[in-house]
């Protein structure tokens, strides 16, 4: 594949099986049993995401939970196991805490990080998680790849890119930007996400078109995954507030798209390209296609923060005219202003000031300009239990009240990867079927 020298690093990710776990037993009852060796006298707990969920703490946006804990039994030599209760198909991850410090087996080979915290994982094999195992079919190929940006003080950012198994310049594929949530970034859908695996089982099967599928890093303040970041080395953050002042929207037509379109063998054209998140990705779709509206013909929401807290009503005007406070305190007084959360709110002053928060202005109007070219596909999926759904609730409403045609999944569960894989298997299948190939 010829890069052309835009590309200032590129990294080819083997799309790799799960390794041998011998900590991981699959019993024929449908349990599982995990063990794990510490030093010292523990206690040892077991989280998993197998274990009821724990709720922790209420925010604006709504109830975030943990997974539940369970005490390992100690079986001598520094050597602790449990066994699960029976467990349906399904990915599962989990963790350790030992003495109170949060850890995970480093002899396993299969290792996830998921925000700032690193996982292992299994799978529990069932029609449901087929797409999920690697299996012995043709496999794409994922790179790693910087590309300049005009997001200021991130003069590259990364992205990672999956081209399928096959990939021929002198053929047009057709493209889906796939969005992350807040805590990921461009490495999320290929770790918990499984994007690759499903990617290359569902064209292997015919179930889905060969495409390229693009997967960029949506937190504003980052260039890359953390610990591979040159401008930012804080760790994973939970929260993203800087990535909902409209910076990564404004700039993803130019930035991401251009660059994509450049670099690699696309079919140009509202047909060929579609767009997808999930959570704050999900708000990023919605926003950046209803900017754009001739430019998406299929559109994603997954789990999607279906609303802007910052730029609703009178919150706009007072988020601006506390930027533009912070902004002349600190040329005032810069003494007061050192240290890194000082830096992220001056960033965050200045989006605020250079007006990017304009790309949520007005927006019902403009997803009725987006409709009114009639995407092929415009598609809402969330969990009954999900603490979005009530914004996806109020989106449809719109949406109805509007007569704007949209298909809506909904689905158990909540704001979890279980639900995210599932609704990307039922979304690759619908893109791209007629026409979308630039042949």
């Amino acid at each position: 594949m010829h890069i052309k020298t835009t590309i200032l690093f590129c990294l080819f990710l083997p799309l790799a099986a799960a390794g041998r776990n011998d900590n991981v037993v699959f019993k024929a009852d449908s349990t599982v049993t995990i063990t794990a060796s510490f030093s010292g006298d523990g206690p040892v707990v077991l989280t998993g995401s197998f274990l009821p969920a724990e709720r922790t703490y209420r925010t604006p946006a709504g109830v975030f939970t943990r997974s539940g804990h369970a005490g390992m039994s100690a079986y001598g030599n520094g050597k602790w196991i449990y066994t699960t209760p029976r467990l349906k198909p399904e990915l599962y991850t989990y963790a350790f805490s030992v003495n109170g410090r949060d850890t995970f087996d480093i002899s396993s080979p299969d290792t996830v990080r998921d925000g700032g915290r690193m996982y292992n994982w299994f799978i529990v094999k069932g029609a449901q998680t087929d797409c999920y195992v690697t299996h012995n079919v043709a496999h794409g190929r994922v790179s790693l790849v910087w590309y300049p940006s005009e997001i200021q003080g991130l003069p590259r950012r990364r992205m990672a890119v999956y081209t399928p198994a096959g990939y021929d310049r002198c053929h047009r594929y057709p493209v889906l930007y796939l969005l992350h949530g807040t805590g990921g970034d461009e490495k999320s859908w290929l770790g918990l996400g499984r994007a690759a695996q499903i990617l290359d089982n569902l064209i292997a099967s015919g179930r889905c078109r060969p495409m390229i599928v693009v997967m960029p890093n949506g937190i504003a303040d980052r260039a890359a995954s953390p610990g591979e970041d040159p401008y930012n080395r804080r760790p994973a953050a939970a929260t993203a507030p800087e990535s909902m002042l409209g910076t990564i929207e404004a700039a993803f037509m130019h930035d991401v798209v251009g660059w994509t379109e450049k670099n690699y063998s696309v079919a140009a054209g509202k047909d060929s390209r579609a767009i997808a998140g999930l959570s704050l990705g999900g708000l990023h779709a919605m926003v950046i296609s209803a900017n754009n509206p001739g430019a998406f013909g299929y559109v994603g929401l997954f789990s999607a923060q279906a609303e802007n807290i910052f730029s609703l009503g009178d919150n706009s005007r007072y988020v601006q005219s506390l930027a533009s406070a912070y902004s002349s305190l600190s040329s005032a007084l810069p003494f007061l202003f050192k240290g890194r959360k000082s830096q992220r709110l001056a960033l965050m002053a200045q989006q605020v000031r250079h007006g990017r928060l304009a790309v949520y202005d007005s927006l019902e109007d403009k997803m009725k300009r987006q409709f009114a070219l009639q995407p092929r596909l415009y598609y809402i999926a969330c969990g009954r239990d999900d603490f979005v759904k009530k914004l996806n609730d109020e989106l449809r409403e719109q949406l109805d009240k509007n007569n704007c045609r949209y298909e809506y999944h909904e689905s158990d569960g909540g704001h979890t990867w279980v639900n995210w894989r599932r609704y990307l298997v039922d979304f690759l299948p619908r893109l791209f079927r007629s026409g979308a190939d630039g042949k």
